[in-house]
């Protein structure tokens, strides 16, 4: 299934994470892009490919949140998602290269009880999108790559609440959208190498249906639904042939997503939103002693988005530190990656706004494993 994640917590609904090696080291690559995977994370390093380069890999994702509020301490439906991702990368001429890709940068699937305080509010909640991108890159010098391209993104949300009438509200809607990628490689030093992409963000007018434990409310609308753009700069530094340092900031621009508005047969209601801009911030470093094996470790911080006025316990982003590792090897014909994440944050909600304030304020958690394993070979 694509992208029914409880990453989405990771960063609001974002999901940065896309390639294990990549992962293991703190997702800190745009920098270092020589693998197919450079589709996504920077296209402009797809020209250090010599040959045709095909990754698979599946992405294992299990989240549980927690909120003490109101008195009552109440968890989510824990659930382990698996999120695939594809590259191809096509070198055309000697300057020349070309990708593909298929992978889930949104997604969320958060589940808390019919039972809990804020159920009024929100219980299941969930994101379900994919990109499907195409790319070219070009080797302006010795030194200077440029790529860039376009993704094509459907996103599939349902949203569920308690009804008032001992059953749920539900809305299911969906859409496509276009959106852009633009990038840079350089390397001055054969040690030292800085990469900046840029990913254009994306507009939904989700259509669908609504209903309620009454009956059906016939056909719904959620307007002005947008994913981010993000701005990643980075810089890595080859110690010798065997380690490798690199560090990423990523601006996520949250700030585009404001307020939705959610329209049925009953009338219209708002989604407040607000969001704000912020800023992940990772280090990481690859050892590979030989030809066949690497090893990685790295860390994220992440800024917390979500403003207490408009907090939402479907999302409950915060604050939050990921601890990541990782191992290759590679193989006669293919490379194996390996990846093992952990993420946590705590947070309090002080100054929900509205007439469900007194439910939301409170304590909320969270506790995040994430296991990511690909393939990859040259042609």
């Amino acid at each position: 299934m694509w992208a029914s994640a409880g990453t989405l917590s990771a960063n609001g609904f974002y999901i940065p994470v896309q390639d294990p090696y990549a992962t293991a080291r703190g997702n800190a690559f745009v920098a270092t892009a020589d693998r197919a995977s450079a589709v996504y994370y920077n296209p402009a390093g797809l020209t250090q490919l010599d040959q045709i380069e095909l990754h698979a890999g599946v992405y294992g994702i299990n989240l549980g949140l927690e909120a003490n509020t109101a008195g009552s301490r109440v968890e989510t439906d824990d659930q382990f998602s698996l999120v695939p991702q594809l590259y191809l990368a096509v070198p055309l001429a000697d300057k020349l290269a070309a990708g593909v890709g298929v992978n889930t940068p949104f997604g969320l699937s958060t589940d808390w009880p019919l039972t809990s305080p804020f159920a009024m509010v929100a219980t299941k909640t969930e994101l379900k999108y994919f990109t499907t991108w195409g790319v070219l890159a070009y080797e302006l010098t010795d030194t200077f790559s440029v790529g860039g391209g376009i993704g094509v993104s459907y996103a599939d949300g349902e949203l569920r609440r308690a009804d008032g009438g001992g059953g749920e509200f539900v809305f299911e809607g969906d859409d496509t959208a276009v959106n852009f990628i633009v990038s840079a490689l350089w390397r001055p030093h054969p040690q030292h190498s800085f990469g900046l992409t840029w990913r254009g963000w994306s507009e939904f007018d989700l259509e669908g249906s609504a209903r309620t434990s009454a009956g059906p409310l016939g056909s719904a609308e959620v307007n002005d639904f947008v994913t981010p753009d993000t701005v990643v700069v980075g810089y890595a530094y080859e110690l010798n042939p065997c380690w490798t340092i690199e560090a990423n900031i990523e601006w996520v621009n949250w700030e585009r997503l404001n307020t939705s508005t959610l329209r049925t047969g009953a009338g219209s209601q708002p989604l407040p939103f607000e969001w704000d801009a912020n800023f992940m911030y990772g280090i990481g470093t690859t050892y590979a002693p030989d030809d066949r094996w690497n090893w990685s470790a790295g860390y994220i911080y992440i800024e917390n988005s979500q403003p207490d006025a408009t907090f939402n316990p479907a999302i409950s982003d915060a604050d939050r530190h990921w601890l990541s590792a990782g191992v290759g090897y590679q193989g006669d014909a293919w490379n194996y990656q390996f990846a093992y994440q952990f993420a946590f944050s705590d947070r309090d909600v002080t100054g929900a706004m509205g007439p469900a304030a007194p439910v939301l304020n409170g304590e909320y958690e969270s506790r995040f494993h994430g296991f990511m394993l690909s393939a990859s070979r040259p042609f």
